[in-house]
């Protein structure tokens, strides 16, 4: 589908939303409760909710398949680390992701939380002074499910049977939910548990084009991956109520172990093999991530309150690989083993004063800090080269900010939230032999971000929000930790090893947001925004050689602009339909790579998303949701080049209330079947490497059965 094509069929949704107003008066009752709109509605920065029950609407099995609905999100690839949720088409760390205000852990992948774990979701388009300004992109805040109102269980039961081969693979999942209340007190648990399995076929073409367009290389091998992940999830919550005082407890505890395997088989066209033609290689991945949030609010007479948060985390992980060749149904001893291990425990306290001070000012005061202690060993046997590593570091982030922001009603639809927070990050990496402050290799870097937010009712169905902020991104404690990571077969260009730089510094912008909403109806929505960023020290790969190895690490490289529009839609055309929209377009420039296409971090520069559910019965509701990414091609440096294909993805549900308190629930996922491409090429001394990958799709039928009591 083309773009153009893409964005008619939007523009028609939006012209059938303004021509049904009447219908729209019963949207409410379909999708999402009144105060949910409100919040994305009153409060002065841009905003989007994701209630719980658009995240139970469609059935999904983790938060990343209902956020690639949402206007101006993206899900991408994690490099083998699952997926990444990405606004503004850009990933890399640019979004802030928080688990109840508070930064998610490195390595936290959303696979890993299921909806029935969360209340609702928080996407801010713009910074906050009290959530944080690691936020260049936006910031996507997840709040964990809290207590319910009354007595309350639920139950869930699904499976997931995914095409391909001779039978489907089948992932069953289970959770489980209860709440209730008493004098003074109040509990929420919910868990989950899950197996998936995810096989997949792809094919790598290599080749080595030389000027006069020859190919002294072309190599084809054919891959066959397994992928079987099992986690476990648990997340419960307890408040106690006293007079003035609230005292919470929230934990999450997070359990998963992941195989994945490659077996693969080369065929050359040209020129020579690679050093393993044959051969496969299996990791085992192992973790757990244990969280725990202790809170406490008190309400104070004149109107003002206290609170105060302590945060602790513990998440270790570890993994084991092995790699061998094949020469026919046999396959060989080990060529290469490795072994490790990684240990991260941090520490957040946190806490703000809140003061109502009249004449429409409301003054919120507060703290954050943070210490990350990280701990990372590689034990290696590489047989094929008759070596053997054995790697330690070890790494500390601290981290202390202050922050002051006025809310501030000035009367006739205007009101303003202007907000100043002063961040300082301390990095100190070092290895294991380092044991003096002396030899870890520190990096301080102090942000002043001032934050402002206006919102302007021009009426009480249409407004307009405009806004200013500091923003920036830190480098991640894996970006910063100077660990090899050496590829097993085929050391190349396009296939190098790779490692942490631990003099990277953060990334710097100004940015400007501003939106325009017009509701009508209960729940109908037209809604049009725009963004700019200016950042500097933005991070780019360095492709380098050393020792006859090819190696990539990340480094600083100069300014970038990025700027981009999105617009959304929603509306009933009727009590029995409805239908939703939004599409996104984005672009961007770093200064220092040369064009055309020198966009940040592979950005998406278009993407859609459209819907439609139907009442067919009063017990059975239907839907259909189609998903649209553009490919593009990206200039990453001088010499280096990428590109990703685009995505189209059709899906479809069906509820069927069997009775008050039962469900049954279908769907079928990916129904378009289209393969996903993309290659990189690096320009080498005998001409351009490149490497092209496509990796087959497979569609997915889903079944559920839900009771409540």
């Amino acid at each position: 589908m083309k773009p153009r094509i893409c964005a008619h069929a939007l523009a028609t949704a939006i012209s059938a939303a303004f021509a049904f107003p009447a219908a729209a008066q019963d949207m409410q009752k379909i999708e999402v409760a009144g105060a949910k709109v409100d919040q994305r509605r009153e409060e002065t920065a841009a905003s989007i909710i994701v209630s719980g029950r658009d995240l139970q609407r469609q059935g999904d099995r983790t938060l990343a398949d209902v956020l690639k609905r949402v206007a101006g999100v993206s899900i991408g690839t994690g490099g083998g680390k699952g997926s990444e949720i990405r606004m503004r088409g850009l990933g890399n760390g640019y979004t802030q992701i928080l688990l109840n205000g508070v930064a998610a852990p490195q390595g936290f992948a959303v696979e890993s939380l299921a909806p029935e774990l969360i209340e609702k979701v928080e996407i801010l388009r713009s910074a906050s002074a009290e959530l944080g300004t690691q936020a260049i992109a936006g910031t996507i805040n997840i709040v964990l499910r809290k207590s319910a109102p009354r007595a309350r269980q639920e139950g869930k039961l699904g499976l997931d049977a995914l095409a391909g081969g001779l039978y489907p693979k089948l992932s069953p999942n289970v959770s489980w939910q209860a709440s209730d209340k008493g004098d003074g007190y109040s509990y929420t648990v919910a868990a989950t548990a899950n197996r998936s399995a995810a096989p997949v076929s792809r094919v790598e073409y290599e080749t080595v084009t030389a000027p006069d367009g020859a190919l002294p290389l072309s190599r084809v091998s054919p891959q066959r991956d397994t992928n079987v992940s099992r986690t476990a999830s648990i997340a419960p919550r307890v408040s106690w109520n006293r007079r003035d005082d609230t005292v919470s407890v929230q934990s999450f505890l997070n359990l998963y172990e992941r195989s994945m395997g490659v077996e693969a088989h080369e065929t050359v066209l040209a020129g020579a093999p690679s050093q393993y033609p044959s051969h496969d290689r299996m990791v085992v991945l192992r973790g757990a991530l244990l969280r725990n949030d202790l809170s406490w609010q008190r309400a104070l007479e004149s109107g003002a309150r206290w609170e105060a948060k302590l945060g602790f985390t513990v998440n270790p992980r570890s993994s084991d690989f092995d790699f061998h060749t094949l020469a026919g149904s046999a396959r060989s001893p080990a060529l290469k083993v490795v072994h490790a291990d990684i240990g991260e425990l941090a520490a957040t306290f946190s806490g703000k004063y809140q003061l109502p001070l009249g004449g429409g000012h409301a003054l919120a005061i507060g703290w954050d800090s943070g210490h990350t202690r990280r701990t990372q060993t590689r034990e290696e046997q590489d047989y094929t080269r008759g070596m053997a590593y054995d790697e330690r570091h070890r790494g500390v982030v601290k981290r202390v900010a202050l922050y002051a922001q006025d809310e501030w009603e000035l009367g006739r639809g205007w009101s303003l939230s202007a907000g100043v927070r002063w961040e300082a990050l301390e990095t100190a990496v070092a290895t294991a032999s380092a044991l003096q402050p002396a030899d870890a290799i520190v990096q301080r870097s102090p942000v002043l971000s001032p934050v402002l937010q206006s919102l302007y009712k021009l009426s009480a169905q249409r407004q307009f929000r405009l806004g200013l902020a500091r923003t920036y991104k830190a480098p991640t404690m894996a970006e910063l930790i100077p660990r090899r990571y050496t590829t097993d077969n085929n050391n190349s260009a396009t296939n190098p090893d790779t490692q942490g730089n631990p003099r990277l510094r953060p990334e710097l912008a100004w940015g400007l947001d501003a939106g325009y909403d017009h509701y009508f109806g209960k729940d109908g929505l037209f809604s049009a925004s725009a963004y700019a960023r200016r950042i500097d020290a933005v991070t780019q790969p360095l492709l380098f050689r050393e020792g006859g190895r090819w190696i990539r690490m990340p480094s600083n490289a100069g300014r970038a602009d990025a700027r981009g529009v999105a617009l959304e839609a929603k509306t009933a055309l009727s009590d029995a339909w409805s239908l939703r929209g939004n599409l996104a377009r984005n672009w961007s420039r770093v200064a220092d790579v040369p064009g055309p296409d020198n966009r940040l971090d592979r950005q998406a520069p278009f993407s859609l998303n459209a819907g439609a559910d139907w009442q067919a019965l009063p017990s059975l509701k239907m839907g259909a949701d189609f998903n649209y990414e553009r490919g593009a091609r990206t200039q990453l440096s001088a010499t280096e080049a990428s590109a990703a294909g685009s995505v189209r993805k059709l899906d479809l549900y069906a509820v069927w209330q069997l009775d008050g308190a039962t469900r049954l629930r279908a769907g079928a996922l990916n129904l378009l079947r289209r393969d996903m491409t993309g290659w990189d090429s690096v320009l080498v001394a005998e001409g351009v490497q490149r490497l092209a990958t496509r990796t087959a799709a497979s569609p997915t039928l889903r079944v559920g059965l839900e009771r409540n009591w």
